[in-house]
């Protein structure tokens, strides 16, 4: 019976270490085989321990108007623009995408037609409709007839106004280049968000201010939504005022460090654009 007793427990024990490396071999082996840049980078709003970070949102922000209004438009590639139009005041948010193609759900390698857009949030008590298609102008040339579709020089209208100064302007325009214009003005139908990395593509470089956003922001969609992000991304790539940016730099969310990296950032000057040819 001692004999029999014995060899009982030695079988509970070789079961229940059996158990427990069957357990705590695959966790041993995952945290091995984890790239320490998977364990090291959690999202910047949480801790070790997975609790979460209080932050707060910046206050340019908080005071977003309750209506907005939307425009749409293709200047050739989308990554300058987005930072032109997001230094803007009165310019709530942006986003750029697809838009003007045939097909469903196009990518960045695959856009069937599609060119590369910017869409815009503003508000109609600071800027003007008329005042975001002088920028369009001025921010590309549209005597060059683009050499792919990626690139064409498009006013999608949202409504008969908007329809209405778009065609005005363009017209206008003519007159003062002397010149024909390419560019198209067409109904707005559809609009693609393109992919995440081409979302404030100026601003992803900047590590320092990036990992200020992320921590408010750590959901795409909203990191495109904020009207900081938006300005920030505009003050990266060269545009906007230096003295305003000094005057609203405490409303934009970022810790010290950011604070400094963007106003060193801010002196460098305009960021090249996208190199794309254009045929004359």
């Amino acid at each position: 019976m001692e004999i029999k007793a014995k060899k009982d427990r030695f079988l509970l024990v070789v079961v229940i270490t059996l158990i427990m490396l069957g357990v705590l071999l695959p966790v041993t082996f995952f945290m091995a085989c984890t790239p320490s840049s998977t364990k090291d980078n959690l999202p910047d709003n949480l801790l070790s321990d997975g609790s979460a970070i209080e932050v707060s949102l910046p206050v340019i922000d908080m005071n977003i108007p309750e209506h907005t209004e939307t425009t749409t438009f293709a200047l050739g590639c989308f990554w300058a623009p987005d930072s032109r139009f997001g230094s803007i005041d009165g310019v709530v948010s942006t986003r750029v995408g697809y838009a003007g193609g045939d097909s469903n759900n196009p990518t960045y390698h695959n856009l069937d037609g599609h060119s590369e857009t910017i869409q815009i949030n503003f508000d109609l008590g600071m800027i003007s409709y008329q005042e975001l298609l002088d920028i369009f102008w001025d921010n590309h040339n549209p005597t060059l007839q683009a050499w792919s579709k990626q690139y064409r020089s498009i006013i999608f209208y949202h409504d008969d106004e908007q329809r209405e100064l778009a065609v005005g302007s363009r017209q206008s325009r003519e007159v003062v280049l002397g010149r024909e214009i390419f560019t198209e003005v067409v109904p707005f139908s559809e609009f693609y968000l393109a992919e995440d990395y081409h979302q404030k593509y100026y601003l992803m470089r900047e590590e320092i201010i990036l990992q200020d956003l992320r921590s408010i922001y750590p959901i795409i969609d909203g990191f495109i939504a904020s009207t900081a992000v938006a300005r920030i991304n505009g003050y990266v790539g060269g545009f906007g005022d230096h003295e305003i940016l000094s005057n609203e730099l405490d409303s934009l969310g970022l810790s010290e460090a950011g604070k400094m990296a963007l106003l060193d950032i801010a002196d460098r000057g305009l960021v090249s654009g996208c190199a794309v040819p254009e045929s004359g």
